[in-house]
């Protein structure tokens, strides 16, 4: 929310064949929820808890050798169009400037990692170059004003939390929050904010030196 770094959730889950799509222990956030618990009935000889450590220190490793950073950014564009998807104004055709900046953003990636196949893994220039760009995408969806007023935290205009729900990260917050209200100006205005923002994150992905392709 505030440095705009990409993130990894390492997470052991159910066995969906086992246990059916539950969300969660049902001693999850409540007061029973302490280490004793964890030792006696959860991870008894904490094998879990192990192997995640032993997969974060491997997964560092990794990160630290490789040339290119191993980030997908053709993955993004499917989850800016689901959270978008997720919105439900009255008129969908109210987000068709959203819609559009999406789709050019796929664009954009596309050609973005394209170029991978062409870069020189021997030059150290363009590796950083190329790098650089990557680092800078999910900074470009940073708001420096955040969500205004008492959530100027709440600065990534795609997943952030909504003043209608602060537990849980939703699509395009403010969007949704404007969506909620039913203010048809305050929801023009959130559309273009977020439109604005992807496509400046789009930009980031422009050859530095070619950018009017």
């Amino acid at each position: 929310q505030l440095v705009g770094s990409s993130n990894v959730d390492i997470t052991y889950s159910y066995n969906v064949v086992d246990h059916g799509n539950i969300s969660s222990y049902p001693l999850y956030h409540t007061s029973y929820e302490v280490f004793s618990m964890m030792k006696k009935f959860i991870d008894p000889h904490f094998t879990a808890h192990k192997t995640i450590g032993q997969l974060w220190g491997v997964l560092t490793l990794l990160l630290s050798e490789t040339s290119v950073l191993p980030f997908n950014v053709t993955r993004y564009t499917t989850a800016l169009m689901q959270a978008m998807n997720s919105l439900k104004p009255k008129d969908s055709a109210v987000l068709d400037p959203l819609r559009n900046a999406i789709n050019d953003f796929g664009k954009a990636t596309q050609d973005f990692a394209a170029r991978l196949k062409s870069l020189d893994l021997e030059n150290p220039y363009e590796i950083r170059a190329y790098n650089d760009q990557l680092l800078q995408l999910e900074r470009a969806f940073l708001n420096p004003l955040g969500q205004g007023g008492d959530y100027t935290d709440l600065k990534h205009v795609v997943y952030a939390p909504a003043k209608i729900n602060l537990y849980a990260a939703d699509g395009f917050p403010s969007l949704s929050d404007a969506i909620v209200s039913d203010d048809s100006r305050e929801i023009a205005n959130q559309i273009a904010i977020v439109t604005y923002f992807v496509r400046g994150a789009l930009a980031t992905l422009k050859e530095f030196n070619n950018f009017s392709s």
